[in-house]
């Protein structure tokens, strides 16, 4: 992209004239050495030469205003044409009057196509939905601050709660196990035989069993004749299920 200055040398603006840009440098060292000689350097760029031309033409004529050091260039005062100066406004305007059809992108840059530019109306509907879904994720991040915060104080309310059954003596699930597989094996020796086929209890069967502790021990919580049945089928169970791993 070229870049637009206040100010142009006529070899400067016929370079940028004929685009040639990125060979500025090398051009302007050849004529700093050899002024006058650029179709000779050049041959391969005929117009250099020829827009030059042009352009210091227009200058000792009058219709292309220039300055040396500050001070205006006419045709009875011509310094050393290594100092010249054009103004960018000038230049553009010496453009337009003597040649309408041309626009050097360094005198006239190309406008910007707003075609597949974004309309203004677009543009504030995609803020709003922008807007709204910001709004959005900031609830977002509440609400999961506030579960985070509810479940953590839930995590507390459990340790504490499960610190309280352990002080009360309520046993854990663990502990439940271990109560059916002793109540179990006390069953299945106080009702089952020896080895040697022989009964080691006065009581026929569990049934038998569970009458005489209903008895002995009526109307006590814990010791009804559904939950004894409930508990000793359990551990019976569990037992077994133990015994067969």
């Amino acid at each position: 992209m070229v870049s637009i200055r206040s100010f142009y040398h006529p070899i400067h603006a016929a370079i940028l004239w004929c685009n040639l840009a990125e060979h500025e440098q090398e051009i302007l060292r050849v004529n700093l050495s050899h002024p006058g000689s650029l179709l000779k350097h050049f041959p391969q760029w005929p117009f250099l030469h020829v827009y030059a031309e042009r352009i210091y033409d227009a200058i000792l004529c009058g219709e292309l205003p220039a300055t040396y050091l500050g001070r205006p260039i006419t045709s009875d005062n011509q310094a050393d044409r290594v100092d010249w100066s054009i103004r960018h406004a000038d230049l553009r305007v010496w453009f337009v009057r003597n040649y309408p059809d041309e626009r050097p992108a360094f005198l006239f840059p190309q406008l910007v196509d707003h075609a597949e530019c974004v309309s203004l109306t677009t543009h504030l509907a995609l803020q709003a939905e922008q807007n709204a879904a910001m709004r959005t994720i900031e609830n977002m991040r509440r609400t999961h601050a506030t579960t985070v915060a509810d479940l953590e104080a839930l995590t507390a309310l459990n340790k504490t709660l499960s610190a309280r059954l352990d002080a009360f003596g309520i046993p854990s699930e663990a502990s439940e196990s271990m109560q059916n597989m002793l109540v179990g094996a006390v069953l299945e020796v106080t009702l089952g035989k020896s080895k040697s086929g022989k009964v080691q209890s006065i009581y026929s069967n569990q049934a038998a069993l569970v009458e005489a502790i209903t008895l002995r021990f009526p109307g006590v919580s814990g010791l009804s004749k559904s939950t004894l049945d409930r508990r000793f089928a359990d551990a019976r169970r569990q037992l077994a299920q133990s015994a067969r791993t």
